[in-house]
């Protein structure tokens, strides 16, 4: 029986469909009024009233003043490491930064700190990593 009902499905998927009833306009408009051509463009002033009348509607604590407009976390990941890129001061706690206070071999790592760093540090003054203005 399925085979039987094939030619039928065919044909009716090959049929025009038939122009139904109207449907009424889903944004609610009136079907009374005809639509204004599309060239028609509302003056200025209609446009100022209609902006007027909205931001009158709206509360007065909608649209608050103030703070960062860029406050997401990507600018704030930005800000951090805009501080970071920036030279330290060369009798800071961080003046050795970008000139690290120790060496690497093939298997071993050496880190100094306290007054062994010192000659890192002096390294870090005659290179230009750190900055004795600010």
């Amino acid at each position: 029986m399925p085979l039987a009902a094939c030619p039928l499905l065919l044909a009716h998927a090959d049929a025009l469909p038939v122009p139904g009833p109207a449907h009424a306009d889903p944004l609610g408009a009136s079907g009374t009024q005809p639509a204004p051509p599309p060239s028609a463009r509302p003056s200025d002033e209609a446009i100022k009233a209609a902006v007027r009348a909205v931001l009158d509607e709206m509360p007065p604590d909608s649209m608050r003043a103030g703070g960062t407009v860029l406050s997401g976390g990507a600018y704030q990941a930005f800000a951090r490491k805009f501080s970071e890129a920036e030279k330290p001061h060369c009798l800071g706690p961080n003046a050795t930064r970008h000139q690290p206070s120790g060496f690497s071999t093939k298997n071993w790592n050496f880190g100094f700190g306290g007054l062994a760093a010192l000659p890192f540090w002096g390294a870090a003054i005659l290179r230009g990593k750190c900055n004795w203005t600010r």
